[in-house]
């Protein structure tokens, strides 16, 4: 996984028993709930017989335990957009390229720049320990209940939780056989046109 002076970071039984106890699975994600690090992502010690305590992250703790051995030079990516998900499964953790991952970005909305775009109003770290926040806090830990509560504290840090949409992108199907008519549309009466003697300004000056 990472390395420290050419010495590849192994695994033990222990440090895997020990990660999965700050697992929380819900219906969706599988939560970190342990140490979070200033970037929203979780930390994981690892101790190592040359170089000492080593710092991972859980989602490649995750990665290795499904996929193997992870490359050199590759990224783990969420595909579920949670930073604390160490789930596997498609649509969750999985291992990419770099320019996967700033591509995938871009087409979210969330890359970083001048302008970001749709990201957590709570900052990175605020996001992370709002969920592990709202998780522990849930009186019914079963994992749909889990999952609600989860996807609550998400939309409450999206920046665009607030705004209404123009159009409805995705149209409800019509029923099989059914004619499709073109929908109505309301539109508001024209004010009258003004005689030669007036005039209507074109911005409020």
């Amino acid at each position: 996984m990472s390395k420290s002076q050419g010495r590849p970071v192994q695994l033990s039984q222990m440090d895997v028993a020990r990660w999965w106890r700050h697992v929380l699975p819900t219906g969706t994600c599988h939560i970190w709930m342990g140490a979070v690090g200033s970037d929203g992502y979780g930390r994981v010690a690892v101790n190592t017989k040359d170089d000492g305590p080593r710092m991972l992250t859980p989602h490649q703790v995750a990665a290795r335990l499904r996929f193997g051995v992870i490359p050199a030079g590759a990224t783990i990516l969420h595909d579920c957009e949670v930073r604390l998900c160490c789930r596997t499964d498609a649509g969750h953790v999985r291992i990419g390229t770099q320019s996967e991952n700033m591509r995938d970005a871009v087409r979210r909305g969330r890359a970083v720049g001048p302008r970001p775009g749709r990201t957590d109003v709570r900052g990175k770290v605020g996001a992370s320990r709002a969920i592990q926040a709202a998780l522990a806090a849930s009186m019914d830990r079963s994992p749909d209940a889990l999952a609600a509560v989860l996807a609550s504290v998400i939309a409450d840090g999206d920046p665009w939780r607030e705004l209404l949409p123009l159009f409805d992108v995705e149209p409800p199907a019509p029923a099989a056989g059914a004619a499709v008519a073109a929908p109505a549309l309301s539109v508001p009466a024209l004010p009258a046109l003004p005689s030669a003697a007036d005039t209507w300004p074109l911005f409020d000056l």
